[in-house]
């Protein structure tokens, strides 16, 4: 199977090894970024079959792990927000750690550098390979939707911007709404910062988000618990930091609201 015309978001600071990467991977459409933030909104706005990440970045707002490579955070985040593309991580740091690392952070594959050409391209055809019969990842409004159901709180939210709650009721949300459920629901047991869901669910918006990120999560908590879930119970408000996420938010063992 052909994957040449496949579209690549590439991460990578160094000027020497972007040049080296867009020669090795010149039969592929290659979207190449420096910077943490400008591969997010990329990832955010356009559709990739695959994503390269090189971890040897300077710290970025997306290190949220103090002292960890700032990919790490990113591909978390990528994870958390739905997405489903292969993803691949370089490194020439010295942690021996960093392969396992990566892969539990949401990768698929890791190289550690220097590698042969040769070796990332066939890593590349097999990931895609792999990806071919996969339904491609959706978007509503710049917000991943992804293409599966997940819960939160007993309900299901849907890829059509649905909310299917156990009274039998079936409630429309907007992308946003979608998009800060599924990153709760990713981060059950968990702290959401807010800082981090305006940058995964407003992407290069973010700065015109004001207070709008705390009247959506309002309209959720409403919404949730008109049909006798007690969202209160399930996002906590941290002042001055985000929302904490209780750990069954994401199954649907909850009980319901007075």
């Amino acid at each position: 199977m052909d994957f040449r015309k496949s579209r690549l978001l590439v991460l990578v600071e160094n000027p020497d090894l972007g040049g080296i990467l867009q020669l090795a991977l010149r039969d592929y459409d290659l979207d190449v970024h420096a910077q943490v933030g400008a591969a997010h909104d990329a990832f955010r706005r356009r559709r990739f079959d695959l994503a390269i990440v090189d971890l040897s970045l300077a710290g970025r707002p997306f290190d949220f792990a103090q002292g960890r490579p700032a990919g790490l955070g990113l591909i978390r985040e990528w994870r958390a927000a739905g997405g489903d593309l292969p993803i691949i991580a370089l490194s020439d740091l010295p942690q021996a750690s960093l392969a396992v690392e990566s892969l539990d952070a949401g990768a698929d594959d890791f190289l550690r550098k220097p590698f042969h050409h040769d070796e990332l391209l066939a890593r590349i055809r097999k990931l895609l390979s792999r990806r071919a019969s996969v339904i491609p990842l959706r978007k509503a409004g710049g917000v991943v939707v992804g293409s599966v159901d997940f819960e939160f709180g007993g309900a299901t939210v849907t890829p059509d911007l649905l909310v299917r709650f156990p009274d039998g009721a079936e409630e429309p949300i907007r992308p946003k709404q979608h998009g800060i459920l599924r990153m709760f629901a990713g981060r059950a047991g968990g702290l959401v910062l807010k800082e981090e869901l305006v940058q995964t669910v407003w992407g290069s918006d973010a700065g015109n988000a004001g207070h709008s990120v705390n009247e959506y999560v309002s309209t959720l908590r409403r919404l949730f618990l008109r049909h006798r879930i007690d969202f209160n119970r399930l996002v906590i408000s941290e002042p001055k930091a985000g929302w904490r996420i209780h750990a069954r938010a994401a199954g649907a063992d909850q009980a319901p609201a007075a």
